[in-house]
């Protein structure tokens, strides 16, 4: 396998690890109608299941699971039950679970291998993950230990701790510790980036405060006005631990967290004896995903390596106030408590965060009761872990697979355990309001995150339709601002300080989506009625166009191959990279930082000759397959090569042109005749055809 080829799976893998938390895991847990949860359920599903769970049937038919789990035995035979089905063996090889209650560990067990080789069996203590995001609960719990000395204030600006840099900041609100918490910062997005990956020893990685000053982005809402789950806050309030504490942010983490709680197989650095640990991953190929180091070293948001055991142990100290078992405090009870209590809502029945926790993956599940979790992807690793902190109830669960099995955990133990009540939105006897009045609801809502666009329409009195690239979802309104889908699923909007609507929540829980102005700027070129002002004006209202609007767009001025680069890698986030050039000739352009991290992502491929030709004007065929390359690499939209084609695509290029065909990533300029498409694959692409292209791009089917 070439190098490209090995990036490329690497950045898709990054990619589908950062839509598995908001689009496609979410779309997976509603796929089907989910069916009323009885409380006797799993307990028969366990006769099906071996000698074990059969020998505990009959104990366990006559016990109350409704209020939690008790029975050490009973909560193991669950669990095997559950891992033993088919399918869910076939999201992942490897998983470690622990189960905690009243200060006591249910389980703590591993199942599956830790690789294909070996076929050594996972150990709940022994066997190592990379629980990824989960990393931002223990940051969030090192900054509210310095909350608890005294050394930082919730409320401090952020410039405080930066060393004298000023943050791009055009609001009047201040950036502060709170806001990274809840992650309502206003931020322009930061994502790492395949450059964060180092598999080469040889490599070596940038400093946490490089990594943060680098890339620091502008703040682009104003803060404490929106939800965005933001990786870049999380590090950087890693940095702000090692800024007020004076320790570096691994090393304070270490003395201050791991060691108290006897966490001795957990680290934010892939430590020689945690890579002997750590179970191998494998790629949708089925071929073992290399070890793989990060840069920065360690990161905040995401690095940390552990095992279901030591999960365990912090579980059990959270869950008792903050106290380990020998009476060794890490946190006071009243950062317990602001990290178990939800801090933003976008509704009272839609909570987005605490101080380090978010709303659970999945609101229609909990029951009725008190949620908080945290979910975590990496290259190779999924992870959840999740507590009823009024139940002092706490599970987590890790592995090597970037699947949707958590999401079926949390489903399945919520309605085994919890099954007595149901989650409810909405004001009982809610009268929903006329079509006319859903009106102002309608339109075109762009992730914040993300980018993918997300429409609403008003189909009749208090029902709307909405749709978004996976999906299409009938809702009823069940109170002013929240609706209800066919399968339960709240969708919850948000007005601005003007009483206008301005953000919803639906298919991410873990972002907003901004509302697409209806009032929008026109070019001297580019009035209304231009057929083209649509695709122009959306991408100018999501920001994506850089161009003065007070000068003409010039809308059939060819693009460049460096150009569309830029305008592509600007849509999905993709930072430029720094490593040196792979082209002799992008040395100079200044679009060279774009070029060489699409060609890290395995995106693009040059002329021949180590050259990319980047004032060359790209040609729509070269554009249709770099578009290709991403959406269906991810999963984002199938292939499909089914489009009559009239003569002239470049064979190589025969599956990325129909497949734009018939997702319609097109303006008018695509024409048909005789039953054949023309897509004119030989034409250079011009500005207008990349607006209607890349818009497109990111609407529902």
């Amino acid at each position: 396998m070439n190098k490209n080829k090995k990036r490329t799976r690497r950045t898709y893998g990054i990619l589908t690890a950062l839509l598995t938390l908001s689009l496609a895991g979410e779309a997976s847990v509603y796929a089907q109608q989910q069916p009323e949860p009885n409380p006797t359920d799993a307990v028969k599903q366990l006769a099906s299941f071996g000698s074990t769970a059969l020998a505990l049937l009959d104990n366990a038919a006559s016990k109350d699971f409704t209020s939690g789990p008790r029975d050490a035995k009973e909560v193991e035979a669950f669990l095997d039950a559950f891992f033993a089905q088919d399918a869910i063996k076939q999201k992942a090889g490897a998983v470690a679970v622990s189960v905690v209650q009243e200060g006591n560990v249910l389980v703590s067990k591993g199942y599956g291998v830790t690789d294909q080789t070996s076929k050594s069996p996972v150990d709940a203590s022994g066997s190592a993950f990379r629980i990824a995001s989960i990393s931002k609960v223990f940051t969030a719990a090192a900054v509210m230990q310095l909350v608890d000395q005294g050394k930082i204030s919730l409320q401090d600006n952020i410039e405080k701790y930066l060393d004298g840099y000023k943050v791009t900041n055009p609001f009047d609100a201040p950036v502060t510790i709170e806001n990274l918490l809840t992650h309502t910062t206003g931020f322009e997005v930061r994502e790492p980036s395949d450059a964060n990956y180092l598999t080469d020893d040889s490599q070596k990685p940038v400093s946490l405060k490089e990594s943060i000053f680098d890339v620091f982005p502008p703040v682009v809402r104003k803060p404490g006005t929106s939800y965005m789950y933001d990786n870049f806050a999380s590090r950087l309030l890693g940095f702000i631990v090692q800024q007020a504490s004076g320790e570096p942010f691994g090393s304070y983490v270490q003395k201050q967290l791991f060691e108290p709680l006897g966490m001795s197989s957990s680290s934010f650095t892939l430590t020689k004896d945690l890579a002997g640990r750590l179970v191998t991953s494998y790629n949708p190929a089925n071929d073992a995903i290399p070890m793989y180091h990060l840069s920065p070293r360690e990161w905040p948001e995401g690095s940390m390596v552990s095992t279901a055991s030591d999960m365990a142990l912090f579980m059990k100290a959270f869950l008792n106030e903050g106290r380990t078992a020998d009476g060794t405090a890490i946190l006071s009870p009243g950062s317990v408590k602001a990290m178990s209590t939800y801090r933003i809502f976008i509704h009272p029945d839609l909570p987005d965060m605490t101080y380090g926790f978010e709303s659970p993956v999945d609101p229609s599940h909990t029951n009725g009761e008190g949620v908080i979790s945290k979910g975590g992807d990496i290259l190779g690793f999924s992870s959840l872990l999740w507590l009823l902190p009024d139940r002092k109830t706490g599970v987590f669960v890790s592995y090597n697979a970037n699947q949707d099995l958590r999401n079926d955990l949390f489903t399945a133990f919520m309605d085994h355990y919890y099954a007595g009540r149901h989650a409810t939105f909405g004001k009982e006897g809610f009268k929903p309001q006329p079509k006319e009045v859903l009106a102002k609801f309608e339109g075109l809502y762009s992730d914040l995150r993300i980018k993918l666009l997300t429409k609403v329409e008003a189909t009749g009195d208090g029902t709307l339709l909405v749709s978004d690239v996976s999906s299409r979802h009938q809702l009823k309104q069940v109170d002013d601002l929240l609706f209800v889908d066919e399968q339960g699923k709240p969708l919850a909007f948000k007005k601005d300080e003007d009483g206008r609507i301005s953000y919803l929540k639906y298919f991410n829980l873990f972002s907003y989506a901004a509302k697409i102005p209806d009032v929008q700027q026109s070019f001297p070129d580019v009035t209304a009625g231009h057929p083209y002002a649509g695709y122009i004006f959306g991408l100018k209202s999501l920001g994506f166009l850089s161009d003065d609007a007070t000068k003409p767009f010039q809308p059939q001025e060819a693009v460049t191959r460096g150009a569309f680069i830029h305008a592509f890698n600007k849509i999905w986030s993709i930072p430029a990279s720094a490593n040196p050039s792979s082209f002799q000739d992008i040395e100079h352009s200044p679009y060279r930082g774009d070029i060489q991290a699409a060609v890290e992502a395995g995106m693009l491929n040059g002329t021949g000759d180590d050259s990319f030709e980047p004032d060359r004007p790209i040609l729509r065929e070269e554009a249709a397959a770099i578009v290709f390359r991403l959406l269906a690499g991810t999963g984002i939209r199938m292939p499909d090569s089914t489009a009559a084609l009239a003569p002239g695509t470049s064979e190589w290029a025969v599956e990325a042109v129909s497949s734009a065909v018939k997702w319609k990533l097109h303006g008018p300029e695509v024409t048909e005749s005789n039953g054949t498409i023309d897509y004119g694959s030989q034409r250079a692409l011009n500005k207008q055809e990349l607006a209607a292209l890349l818009f497109r791009m990111l609407l529902p089917e």
